[in-house]
């Protein structure tokens, strides 16, 4: 609906605008009245309307000192249409110079006349608007590539020649005969949303410029903690010798510029890049083995301390968390499926992973969500549901917390990318 406020010191001049036409069937929505300019500005600024239809000669503040109080406040220009008894050319010229998009006589007001003058400064108001608007991101091949990454990480690509025709698209090769990814962490303390976002973004910036240069890989952002890296391996290669110098190496530069230290947990390398979700698994799993004096581990299959098996439960729980997302998983019940009581869960949680167990299922429920947005059309109730939340509008509430952004914003951004890159791409 289009807002539209009306201006005139003559109450039945007001009533006979308001019954002189159908409002809501054209697109209008009469959002307040007003007796003079004062009142008209206040209501400008509390009611935010598109269109004002305002009288010239007025008590207080006139049309025009009303008109040219708003113009110079701009931040929220509405399109003036002008009413006068009054034909004289000079009351146009100035008129038009304030920006008012139309000129009435009130003796020869008509509702086809005025119906004309609203549609004028609808459009004007829509050009406005969209003037206005920044301008979004310029969009690279990187976008895409990311999302082709995410997808890849979620397990989502089912078809192999939907794969490969994305692959060739986007310009992505996988020539080596196995792959394996670490997990980047960040080991920071509880620090504003904001500078969070700056210090993730900057940390995964420079990773994805440091660790090139050691090895080919991919670095992608997962959360504002987290970030993955896609490693290339030779068949004979052993993953422990040739990548734990690197990662210790780009850790250690990391540190030196941002202060803050980053640990890698490592998966076991897979022969099929569709397979490549469970060596982010993995790293996951191993991200409880690290602390300081070891900020690079490995994923072993068996576990050879008890350090080790309470980390791999804990690997397991969480994998289980992945797999059953859109279910009820409260502490009672995932320890129950374990055979745990819920303090002896919770108590593995605090001693053996990165987060709690509520925070860690909220932040997975989070990542499959962005998944969702970046490989489906689905609603944002619908994203809610398959995730496991009880509601839309606290599922809204959660990811705009952990995000920046609501969910609907994150979708738009993305969907203002895809259509840019469109139309970049038919030029």
């Amino acid at each position: 609906m289009t807002r539209v406020l009306l201006v005139d010191d003559e109450p039945l001049v007001l009533i006979g605008m308001q019954g002189m036409l159908n409002w809501a069937a054209l697109g209008y929505e009469v959002v307040g009245t007003a007796r003079n300019g004062a009142e008209a500005l206040r209501a400008v600024q509390e009611k935010q309307p598109d269109i004002v239809v305002s009288d010239i000669r007025m008590p207080v503040m006139d049309g025009f000192a009303f008109a040219e109080a708003c113009h110079k406040d701009g931040s929220a220009l509405p399109a003036f249409i002008m009413l006068t008894s009054y034909e004289e050319f000079d009351y146009v010229k100035r008129s038009m110079r304030l920006g008012v998009v139309d000129y009435l006589v009130k003796i020869d007001l008509t509702a086809d006349s005025l119906t004309a003058a609203l549609e004028h400064a609808r459009d004007t108001a829509e050009k406005e608007k969209k003037l206005r608007m920044p301008s979004p991101a310029p969009v690279s091949l990187d976008t895409f590539r990311d999302r082709l990454f995410l997808q890849l990480y979620g397990g989502l690509f089912t078809d192999r020649a939907v794969f490969d025709r994305q692959c060739a698209e986007l310009g992505v090769a996988f020539k080596a005969p196995r792959h394996i990814v670490a997990v980047g962490s960040l080991q920071t303390p509880d620090l504003p949303t904001s500078q969070l976002v700056t210090l993730s973004t900057g940390v995964t910036r420079m990773a994805a410029e440091t660790l090139p240069k050691y090895r080919p890989c991919r670095v992608t952002a997962m959360d504002l903690r987290h970030f993955s890296v896609l490693l290339p391996l030779e068949a004979d290669e052993d993953p422990e010798t040739v990548l734990a110098p690197i990662l210790k190496t780009a850790g250690q530069i990391l540190y030196n510029y941002f202060s803050t230290a980053i640990y890698w947990a490592v998966g076991r390398p897979v022969n099929d890049i569709l397979k490549i979700s469970e060596s982010q698994h993995d790293a996951f799993a191993a991200l409880p083995l690290l602390h300081e004096g070891e900020p690079v581990a490995f994923y072993h299959e068996s576990p050879n301390t008890q350090l080790d098996h309470r980390a791999q439960v804990v690997g397991q729980v969480q994998q289980y968390i992945r797999d059953h997302l859109s279910e009820r998983l409260t502490l009672n019940d995932v320890a129950a499926v374990f055979n745990f009581s819920p303090n002896y869960l919770s108590q593995l949680f605090a001693q053996n992973s990165e987060s709690g167990f509520v925070e860690f299922v909220t932040a997975t429920r989070i990542t499959a969500a962005k998944e969702l947005m970046a490989s489906t059309d689905l609603k944002v109730y619908e994203i809610s549901d398959k995730v496991g939340f009880d509601s839309a509008f606290y599922f809204s509430k959660v990811f705009k917390k952990l995000e920046g952004v609501s969910p609907r914003e994150y979708m738009q951004r993305m969907k203002v990318s895809y259509v840019d890159a469109k139309d970049e791409a038919t030029v």
